[in-house]
């Protein structure tokens, strides 16, 4: 995975002309905020490490235009600037696996969600589907800069729209963690509906994916 990370951040500078400090700084920004594969900030460092420690690189990169001398000096400023801004801060979001998947389905109800197109709303565009599930239903299961972890949940395309944020006891109260989903995706507040709290309030503004049997208060 280390030279994934190096070639993630070549298709990032493809068309830059000149691999500038401004670049660096981008690059580094966006390691910090935007993890590529969704790696922590400390395995993408380690990966451009562990590239620049190689003698040679037999990979075919003929098609971004810096050469490798270029690429290298560019690799090490960034690790450069990436060390200046020590100690580095969570990123907003970062999606894990799906391990917990079977505890997430039948966890705590925290909101309905309405998705926009994939191309339009990044959440959704993330959403992965869950092998194995017999409802073929879609997931994405988020660890939040306030350290909340939570999962997007929804049915398969076409028509998947509705989707669900759950989370997993133990937990923060539920307005608090849906805060926290909002301030660090900058997801839209207008599609998020609180979900009812007790039973007897019954829907509160969508339907459950199949097969989500949520936590009953």
């Amino acid at each position: 995975m280390h030279f994934g990370v190096v070639v993630a951040v070549l298709y990032c500078v493809q068309f830059s002309r000149e691999l500038g400090e401004s670049e660096v700084e981008r690059i580094a920004r966006m390691i910090l905020e935007q993890p590529f594969y969704d790696l922590t900030t400390e395995e993408e460092y380690a990966s451009i490490e562990a590239a620049l420690v190689e003698d040679s690189w037999e990979r075919d990169l003929s098609w971004q235009p810096h050469d490798e001398p270029s690429v290298r000096d560019f690799l090490r400023r960034l690790l450069e600037h990436l060390d200046a801004l020590r100690p580095w801060q969570e990123p907003p979001f970062r999606a894990l696996g799906l391990d917990r998947w079977e505890e997430y389905k039948r966890g705590t109800l925290l909101a309905h969600v309405r998705l926009d197109l994939p191309g339009r709303d990044p959440m959704h565009g993330r959403l992965r589907s869950v092998p194995g599930d017999e409802h073929e239903l879609r997931a994405l299961v988020l660890r939040l800069r306030s350290g909340d972890e939570v999962a997007l949940v929804a049915p398969p395309l076409p028509g998947g729209y509705d989707a669900v944020l759950m989370a997993v006891r133990p937990h923060r109260p539920a307005a608090t963690v849906i805060e926290a989903f909002l301030t660090h995706t900058a997801y839209p507040r207008e599609r998020v509906s609180p979900a009812a709290r007790r039973w007897w309030e019954g829907r509160s503004g969508g339907t459950l994916p199949p097969g989500v049997h949520p936590l009953r208060d």
